[in-house]
C-alpha cells in the first residue's frame, strides 16, 4: 500500500466523492489503495476506510447527504480532534479543557435522555446512525453549555427528542416543515440529516440550522418544571422561575438589548430612520414573534459574535453572561452571510420591513 500525504488541517471542510478507484477530497485525488497522512493527532488513515464511511452515508440517505472530510475521518478514526472544525469553541479551549470537552460530548451521546433518532423513508434507522452525526449533535450541545453544565443537566433531566431524517421526503412525510423545525406538540427538534452539515463546506463555519432550531427548543423548555412547555421568547436561565440556573444579570441585559433592537426595527418599519441610525442586527423574520427572535439571535451569537457585540453590547453581553463565555476570540472573522443579508434588506432591497410582534417584559 502506497503512502499519499494529505494535510487534513487545511481541508476538513472539503466534500468527498468516490470516483472509480479514486477518492476525491476537494481538489485532491487519492487512490483507494493508498493511505492518508493526517498529522500527529489523527495518524495514518487508509483511503478505503474514508470511502466506506462515505458509502454508509450514501446508502442511508439515497445520496442526499455528503458529509465533509472531517466527519468521515472521525468515522474512520473515532479521534475527537477530527471534529474540532465544527465547534469554534475548541479553538480557544485550554490544554486542560480540550479533553474535558471530548468527555462532555461522549457523556451527552451516552446520556439516556439524549433521544437522538434517524428516521428513513420506510422506518426507523436509528441503529445505523453514523457515529459522526451523533457526535455533531452532542458536540453542539457541549459547545453551548460547556461553561454552564447546570443548564445542560437541567435540560437533560428528562428525555429530549432530536430526530434526524435520512431524506427530505422522509422529513416531509413525517410532517416536517422547511427542512428543520421544532415540533411543539411532539416536543421534538426535527432536521433533515444533510442540514446538519449544510454550513460547513467553507473554511469558516456558516449557516447553522441545528443551532436555530435548538434555540426554539430551548425557548420552549421550562427550566423551572423541567418539562417542555410554551414559548416565552426566553432561553433557560433568563426566567425568574428557572430556579437555580436563573441568571438575573443576563435577564436584565437581555431585556435591555431586546428593547433596543425593537426600537431600531420600529424606526425602519415606520420609515422614520435617519441615514446614520444603527440597523437592527436581525432580519425582519426574527421580529415577527418572540420565539423567532430568541432562536435567531441565539444562532447569531455563535456565528457573527464580533458584529453582534459591536451593534448591541448589552444584548451580546446577556448571552455571554448566560453561557459563561465570549465566543469572539474563536472567530478571526465572522460568518458574514447573515450580516450582509440582513443589512441588504434594510439598506438596498427596497422592501418594507414586516410588522413586528415582539413583547419585552418590563423587568
Amino acid at each position: 500500500m502506497a503512502d499519499h500525504n494529505m494535510h487534513f488541517d487545511f481541508n476538513p471542510h472539503h466534500r468527498v466523492k468516490i470516483s472509480g478507484a479514486e477518492l476525491e477530497i476537494g481538489p485532491s485525488r487519492v487512490r483507494l489503495d493508498e493511505t492518508l497522512e493526517c498529522g500527529e493527532a489523527l495518524g495514518v488513515i487508509p483511503a478505503q476506510t474514508i470511502a466506506h464511511a462515505s458509502e454508509h452515508y450514501t446508502r442511508l440517505t439515497n445520496g442526499k447527504c455528503q458529509p465533509q472530510f472531517a466527519a468521515l475521518v472521525f468515522e474512520a478514526t473515532r479521534q475527537p480532534r477530527a471534529l474540532d472544525f465544527y465547534f469554534p469553541l475548541t479553538q480557544i479551549l485550554t490544554k486542560k479543557e480540550r479533553p474535558d470537552f471530548d468527555q462532555l460530548v461522549q457523556h451527552i451521546v451516552q446520556q439516556p435522555n439524549f433521544d437522538l433518532r434517524l428516521i428513513g423513508e420506510y422506518g426507523n434507522l436509528t441503529p445505523q446512525i453514523p457515529t459522526s452525526a451523533a457526535h455533531l449533535v452532542a458536540g453542539h450541545l457541549a459547545e453551548i453549555f460547556f461553561y454552564r453544565r447546570d443548564i445542560l443537566e437541567r435540560f437533560l433531566s428528562a428525555p429530549r427528542h432530536i430526530w434526524l431524517y435520512a431524506t427530505p421526503w422522509a422529513f416531509e412525510r413525517d410532517g416536517g416543515q422547511a427542512g428543520g423545525d421544532y415540533h411543539a406538540d411532539r416536543e421534538t427538534l426535527q432536521l433533515v440529516l444533510s442540514r446538519l452539515f449544510e454550513g460547513f463546506y467553507e473554511p469558516t463555519p456558516g449557516v447553522a440550522p441545528f443551532l436555530h432550531e435548538f434555540g426554539h427548543m430551548l425557548d420552549f423548555f421550562d427550566a423551572g418544571t423541567g418539562r417542555m412547555g410554551r414559548s416565552y421568547g426566553l432561553l433557560p436561565g433568563l426566567h425568574p422561575q428557572d430556579g437555580a440556573i436563573y441568571t438575573p444579570r443576563a435577564r436584565k441585559l437581555f431585556l435591555k438589548g431586546k428593547q433596543l433592537e425593537l426600537e431600531r426595527y420600529l424606526l425602519r418599519y415606520r420609515g422614520k430612520a435617519k441615514a446614520d441610525d444603527p440597523l437592527p442586527i436581525g432580519h425582519p423574520y426574527v421580529f415577527q414573534n418572540d420565539t423567532e427572535f430568541a432562536a435567531g439571535y441565539f444562532e447569531m451569537f455563535f456565528r457573527n459574535p464580533n458584529y453582534f457585540a459591536a451593534q448591541n453590547a448589552d444584548l451580546y453581553q446577556a448571552y455571554v453572561e448566560l453561557f459563561g463565555y465570549d465566543p469572539r476570540p474563536a472567530w478571526k472573522e465572522d460568518f458574514s452571510f447573515y450580516i450582509n443579508e440582513n443589512r441588504n434588506f434594510y439598506l438596498t432591497s427596497g422592501q418594507k420591513p414586516w410588522p413586528p410582534n415582539l413583547k419585552v417584559p418590563e423587568s
